[in-house]
């Protein structure tokens, strides 16, 4: 879910502003990691006759009014992160629309089609494309590269032996999100007071599968999510509003995935491409709002 923005120059790369709290000054409002995790409260596993009494979302039936906090929907994301947790190789391809507020008020969605494929504990590659030429990350156990193919620029950094090592050090030592990094989290925190609604709203059909679909709501966001019903629940739909503001930005994402893939050994293997040089990685300057964050270059 998360998009990473990283800059590049002749003199280094460093990452971008965190246009997370800042849609309004025409970036994508990404999706921070840490807005996610408060949602994730761990409440016991219970049965969920809900999932059968209410209609299905494409329904003209009303909604019967239904407890703000419904057990089902909070127990659904425990359920999907510890289903997520226990695949140790995975391809996602995600198609997703980011909403930024241009100066005329208007606002505007951002297509993007990211691609990662993980092998755990130690490997994975993500290659995200746009209107520009791709850029990602690719991580082989030792290193991380950074690479930007529209401006023929890669970065090289030393790395700890794990994924869960590495997506920490990005954020913590260089403010680097790494593009879907929830799907790491989901499940795993246990705040009962952040988030303040929990609905079942029906089944929906997302790329011909059937999916539970949730809405959940915390101070700040909207979100809904569709998980794949039956015995893989895995996520098929995500989206976020951002309801600070007037415009209400959204980031909404479709997953695709494939489970227990092959992978080659050059899959994890970076290749520059022609024309590409390596230059060094600057460590975000502190940013006035969070004193972690740098601005974009």
């Amino acid at each position: 879910m998360n998009l990473s923005i990283f800059r590049c120059s002749d003199s280094g790369c460093d990452t971008g502003h965190d246009v997370s709290r800042h849609a309004g000054r025409g970036g994508p409002a990404m999706i921070k990691k840490r807005l996610l995790l408060g949602c994730l409260v761990a409440l016991a596993h219970v049965a969920s006759p809900a999932f059968a009494q209410a209609p299905s979302s494409g329904s003209d039936e009303p909604l019967a009014a239904q407890p703000e906090m419904q057990t089902p929907a909070v127990d659904a994301l425990n359920r999907l992160g510890t289903y997520l947790r226990g695949l140790n190789s995975f391809r996602i391809e995600a198609d997703s629309v980011t909403d930024g507020v241009v100066t005329t008020g208007q606002t505007i969605g951002f297509l993007h089609h990211t691609e990662m494929s993980v092998r755990k504990p130690d490997r994975f590659k993500i290659v995200i494309t746009g209107s520009r030429a791709p850029k990602g990350m690719v991580y082989d156990g030792h290193s991380v590269v950074l690479f930007d193919d529209t401006h023929r620029y890669y970065s090289r950094l030393p790395a700890p032996p794990t994924i869960k090592q590495v997506v920490t050090d990005a954020d913590e030592k260089y403010g680097v999100q790494i593009p879907l990094v929830d799907l790491f989290y989901w499940g795993q925190q246990e705040d009962d007071k952040t988030l303040t609604s929990a609905l079942f709203i029906g089944l929906d059909k997302v790329d011909g599968k059937w999916c539970n679909h949730y809405a959940y709501q915390q101070p700040g966001l909207d979100w809904e999510l569709w998980i794949e019903s039956g015995s893989r629940p895995l996520p098929c739909r995500f989206v976020v509003t951002d309801t600070t503001q007037p415009s209400r930005p959204q980031h909404a994402v479709n997953y695709h995935w494939t489970l227990n893939p092959k992978f080659d050994a050059a899959t994890f293997r970076f290749q520059p491409g022609r024309g590409a040089h390596e230059i060094p990685f600057r460590e975000p300057d502190p940013s006035p709002d969070d004193g972690q964050q740098g601005d974009a270059q």
